[in-house]
């Protein structure tokens, strides 16, 4: 009978600490350990990514390549276009591969090894839908993953969405009252029906990846004159008192995100709109807030959608600028990823052949996350 005994004993305590996963957020391969029983949903994967080392809020964030970085070095980079199909045959970065946002996990696990690249860079339009990929596959643990800077338009002016989009129109609407944030909280709840905080995590990614960036975009003219939205301002304090979106209470980067500090002064009952000074460090806190549950949003373009003059006047506001952020690099058209006879940089000459496809190895995994 006491043996008996031991042996229950001893298979909750194993049930207990066996879920165990090799995770990689960003710097070195960490060993995450997590309960698999009677911890909800949402503490289980707040546990898993502070125990990982809560990227939103580290200092890797955001990461963000420039066009002319990638053409310097563009065999050591893996890059991946989430754009339509028509848009890519009409003029991709020579090497790219077309993948969906919503298939982006399986081809990666299934197809390539991101490991042996430099950096895995997706593209998109602006910036923004790649920088919202970008920040989900960094929270799966791919250390390598960069969104491209403006988007295809920096790579080629030809392809700018920027120019359009950027305006004055609320410049001189400015609040400079410091307003306080919303009183502490419970968490959202989420329900993957999984155990790990390894599986939740993975399967809110797919949700999210679903769901097209499109509908996460919010207007300058919306955030304006909607009352509906709590507005976080991602601006560091001493630029936030200079003006900011009426309304809107201030969240340091990198820092008021924690569940240390203010995550749980977020209402779960209502909307969340997020605003930077671009739109791209944005989409990677929303694709962070709605991995949680939260109902989150990102401001289109940023702060440059309504004050780019403003931005561009003072120095480290990231004002876009078409003749500094935009280049004249070369535009594969077709449905091949390559050609030979684009030369890239200065030294070398692309391959004739497409990247080579790796299969993935996966992930190490011991206990229940397998």
């Amino acid at each position: 009978m006491k043996n008996k005994y031991f042996i229950i004993i001893l298979v909750i305590v194993i049930s207990l600490t066996s879920c165990e996963q090799y995770y990689n957020p960003g710097l070195n391969i960490k060993t995450v350990q997590e309960d698999t029983i009677n911890i909800p949903e949402i503490d289980a994967l707040l546990k898993y990514i502070n125990n990982s080392g809560d990227y939103i809020n580290s200092q890797n964030v955001p990461n963000i390549i420039e066009a002319i970085d990638i053409y310097d070095n563009l065999e050591s980079n893996y890059i991946i276009d989430i754009r339509t199909h028509e848009e890519y045959v009409d003029g991709h970065i020579n090497g790219a591969i077309n993948v969906k946002p919503s298939e982006i996990i399986d081809f990666l696990d299934k197809n390539v090894s991101p490991s042996e690249y430099k950096r895995l860079v997706i593209t998109c339009h602006t910036g923004q839908s790649s920088a919202y990929v970008v920040g989900i596959l960094r929270l799966m643990g791919y250390n390598n993953a960069f969104s491209l800077k403006y988007g295809m338009g920096a790579w080629n002016k030809s392809l700018d969405k920027w120019s359009e989009n950027i305006s004055n129109k609320f410049a001189n609407n400015l609040d400079t009252v410091v307003y306080k944030k919303e009183k502490s909280t419970n968490y959202p709840q989420i329900k993957t029906g999984k155990q790990c905080g390894a599986e939740i995590l993975e399967a809110r990614a797919r949700t999210l990846l679903n769901t097209p960036f499109s509908n996460l975009k919010i207007s300058a003219e919306r955030a304006f004159s909607d009352t509906s939205f709590y507005i976080i301002n991602y601006f560091p304090i001493e630029k936030y008192k200079k003006g900011h979106m009426p309304n809107s209470a201030q969240y340091t980067p990198k820092e008021d995100l924690k569940t240390s500090t203010f995550l749980n002064t977020l209402p779960t009952n209502k909307k969340i709109l997020v605003y930077c000074f671009t739109g791209q460090n944005s989409a990677f806190v929303v694709a962070y807030l709605r991995l949680l549950g939260y109902n989150a949003f990102t401001l289109g373009f940023g702060a440059n959608s309504f004050m780019n003059s403003t931005l561009v006047s003072r120095e480290g506001w990231s004002g876009f600028v078409a003749k500094d952020a935009l280049n004249d690099f070369p535009l594969i058209k077709g449905e091949s990823p390559t050609d030979k006879q684009i030369n890239v940089g200065t030294k070398q000459e692309v391959k004739p052949t497409a990247k080579k496809i790796v299969k993935k190895e996966k992930k190490s995994v011991s206990g229940g996350c397998g």
